[in-house]
């Protein structure tokens, strides 16, 4: 009842609305600054040329420019962004942390293509696309802060905004383009872009394909460590393995945009493997073991200004899945029967005590299958009105669902030790095959010109799931221009992050393990940013923040069950400068 409920108000509160603040000028050059940022509002893509006029903290990169750096991929690009580091996981999962934030929540950014989220289910990461080739993108905007975005997506620490070639309009065209790499460990690539025009259609289609054989030297593997070892009983740290774990890689993807009239449709598949890098159990995988990562999405807008009105609304499908094919332990472990251990309920305690002191032994190793695929499906409505003074309203919703479409699990042979694959899928699942999560968004915002140096944005986000609710969150941003060369800012915002599917849903896993009791990670953050502008593409950029986060999610190899452990406090200050040494450079 209450979700029906909300779901009618949302639908009905979809007729009021959005907007994004003008500057007014108070001498030419701030006339023309304000002219260009009343164009980037009307077209498709903001393209945030004049970023510093943005009540965000914002760093943006051209995707040329980085060519000329010799910046290979996304994930380089975004360790040229202050405050931002590379984690990763055993899995070689890797995800962006910015300002320090949890660095096992791999949900705390998001990443979008072309305003798409792409975000996927299982870890609610975007490690797939990290190693998207330069030559693809047109531009990176890159938002710190909780306070990124208002619109039915929530960005805990930050978010990513990928602009393609797709995006074309007047004095920003793209042109079609042929690439082809090659570098170390034997990396090859190979990608085109092709756009097509006519009358009022506009169609771009990119695809690239790239592969390595790259593999790096690792220590002692984790089971030098205890892992999946019961002292005294038996002990496996023995059959600990050094040598090169593979974090080799192969892509596929293919993108499409298509633009008739206020219709766009936007769609991108993208074939993501790579080699199982440290090992799913932290135990030194084969060569040939490999972690797939599909990820696909298709979406339809509408976009319509009528008057003082502007009306958006999106509806969209978005697939990804995780794949496993691997050796999960050594030739030789000894492990009890953890399957009759987990599923036998009529075992007594003193029954359960004997199958412990009763191992087997795994002589060619234990050897696991494990697949989910997720589908989410989505809709959302929002509208701008423009027609009070000096305010611009936007309001609406956003519905999604996610759920399991697909689970298999297989292993090893449990009770006899036997390395031949058994189907466990329906006895001893790796995953609830019925995983399911409903969400829903409503959303106001309102940017008031209070004068001609002085602008608001304030507004909220209100979610309801079908497990947590995160509730009311607000957010202000003040942006204060004295004059063309001084811009301040100060922004107050508040924002979540839900729990990622593996943190919720993963089953019988001795190294992680789910619970669907989890509350959101929240952050309340305070930031104040000064940016000196020395000419029109140099400044300096300063901003300090300090970051309240609670109810943070971790597990231990101790105690795999996700819980909400800790809050923490985090502070610090950021520069960003760029200009020129010499007319022809650019620092």
């Amino acid at each position: 009842m209450k979700h029906r409920f909300l779901y009618k108000f949302l639908t009905i509160n979809c007729l009021i609305f959005a907007h994004f603040t003008i500057l007014n000028a108070q001498d030419d050059v701030l006339s023309l600054i304000s002219q260009d940022m009343n164009h980037f509002e009307s077209v498709a893509t903001i393209t945030k040329q004049n970023e510093h006029y943005q009540p965000y903290i914002i760093s943006v990169f051209k995707g040329k420019e980085l060519e000329d750096l010799g910046v290979s991929n996304l994930k380089e690009a975004l360790q040229l962004v202050p405050g931002v580091d590379m984690a990763t996981d055993n899995f070689n999962n890797q995800t962006p942390i910015f300002r320090g934030s949890n660095p096992q929540a791999y949900g705390q950014t998001k990443l979008f293509i072309d305003d798409v989220l792409v975000n996927n289910v299982f870890f609610d990461s975007y490690s797939e696309y990290l190693g998207m080739p330069i030559e693809m993108i047109k531009r990176i905007e890159v938002t710190r802060g909780p306070g990124s975005k208002t619109n039915g997506v929530n960005a805990y620490a930050g978010s990513i905004n990928i602009i393609t070639y797709a995006e074309d309009f007047k004095d920003f065209e793209s042109n079609d383009k042929v690439v082809f790499k090659y570098g170390s460990y034997d990396y090859r690539m190979a990608g085109f872009i092709k756009k097509f025009q006519a009358d009022n259609f506009d169609a771009t289609i990119d695809f690239y394909y790239q592969e390595d054989n790259k593999e790096l030297y690792a220590g002692p593997d984790g089971f030098s460590q205890g892992v999946l070892s019961l002292p005294p009983l038996y002990d496996n740290t023995g059959l600990s393995q050094t040598g090169y774990a593979p974090v080799w890689m192969r892509d596929y993807s293919l993108g499409v945009t298509l633009k008739y009239y206020d219709f766009t449709l936007k769609g991108r598949m993208l074939d993501h493997t790579q080699g199982s890098a440290y090992g799913i159990n932290l135990s030194l995988p084969q060569d040939s073991d490999r972690l797939k990562s599909p990820n696909g999405y298709l979406e339809l807008g509408y976009d319509k200004t009528i008057n003082d009105f502007e009306i958006e609304i999106k509806a969209g499908m978005k697939y990804d899945a995780f794949d496993s094919k691997a050796k999960l332990g050594p030739n030789g472990e000894v492990f009890f029967d953890f399957y009759t251990y987990s599923t036998d309920d009529t075992l007594t305690a003193s029954e359960k005590q004997t199958l412990i002191e009763t191992p087997i032994t795994f002589s060619n190793g234990i050897y696991g299958e494990h697949l989910a695929r997720q589908r989410t499906l989505y809709q959302s409505s929002y509208l701008k009105y423009n027609g009070f003074e000096d305010h611009i309203i936007t309001t609406g919703y956003r519905v999604f669902q996610e759920k399991t479409v697909k689970m298999t699990s297989k292993l090893s042979n449990w009770s006899t030790g036997d390395a031949a694959l058994v189907d466990y899928t329906e006895t001893f699942p790796f995953f609830d095959k019925n995983a399911k999560r409903t969400t829903y968004i409503f959303s106001l915002q309102d940017e008031f010109q209070y004068s001609e140096n002085l602008s608001f944005i304030y507004g909220f986000n209100y979610e309801e799931t079908s497990y947590k609710d995160a509730g009311f969150e607000p957010r202000i941003s003040m942006v204060y221009q004295r004059n063309y060369n001084n811009i301040y800012k100060a922004i107050y915002s508040r924002a979540h992050r839900n729990p990622s599917w593996q943190e919720m849903f993963t089953k019988n896993n001795n190294a992680r393990r789910g619970s669907t009791d989890l509350d959101p990670e929240k952050v309340d953050a305070f930031e104040l940013a000064y940016v000196r502008k020395f000419t029109s593409d140099s400044y300096l950029q300063t901003n300090l923040f300090y970051l309240m986060n609670q109810d943070q999610i971790f597990n231990s190899s101790t105690n795999p069950v996700y819980k909400n452990v800790l809050d923490t406090d985090l502070y610090g200050v950021e520069f960003e400068y760029a200009g020129h040494i010499l007319s022809s450079d650019k620092l």
